[in-house]
């Protein structure tokens, strides 16, 4: 085989590799939580161990989640309809109810009052002063409507949960999304 042969090869050696790695990518998306509010967008990567993306690295063991978000400690224990622990330096201790297809949450994180239900209908939260009214487009799946701290002509807020989300304990879910909003 002429050197051209040989180039041509390894070419496309370098050009499956690079199309399995982007397909590696693009799957990827389907483990991605996915928030767009206030005009700025971010997603989580879920995966067994752990939940990462900007400014957040949270690892997944049973019954607990520790990390980091926004440079802040996170150390929440997953008990049976609570979670404990701290967030930074203030104290979490959340009460969380599966009701039927609701998640309902309510109790204080990061030394806040909080509320949350998330049902395949709608998704409504209260947290850093701020209420989340969304309703879903895609039930279970993607939420979407206003937030009360924002300006009128703010775009809505949309959340999208993957797979990964959804699989996770009540517990967790309430957990994961306060610590994101």
């Amino acid at each position: 085989m002429n050197r051209y042969g040989r180039s041509l090869r390894r070419g496309v050696g370098v050009l499956a590799v690079l199309a399995g790695v982007g397909g590696a990518f693009a799957g990827s998306e389907q483990d991605e939580v996915s928030f767009n509010i206030a005009r700025t967008q971010f997603n989580l990567r879920m995966t067994a161990d752990n939940v990462t993306g900007q400014a957040f690295q949270v690892s997944r063991t049973p019954g607990e989640l520790r990390g980091r978000v926004a440079d802040v400690p996170v150390a929440l224990r997953l008990e049976d309809e609570k979670v404990k622990g701290k967030l930074g330096s203030s104290v979490v201790n959340l009460d969380v109810k599966k009701d039927g297809d609701t998640v309902k949450a309510k109790g204080g994180f990061g030394g806040r009052p909080v509320t949350l239900t998330l049902s395949p209908r709608e998704m409504t939260v209260y947290v850093h002063d701020c209420t989340y009214r969304l309703k879903a487009k895609e039930p279970g799946r993607t939420y979407e409507g206003p937030r009360s701290c924002d300006p009128s002509l703010t775009p809505p807020t949309e959340i999208k949960l993957p797979d990964a989300f959804l699989a996770a304990s009540p517990e967790e879910q309430a957990s994961l999304l306060l610590l994101a909003l």
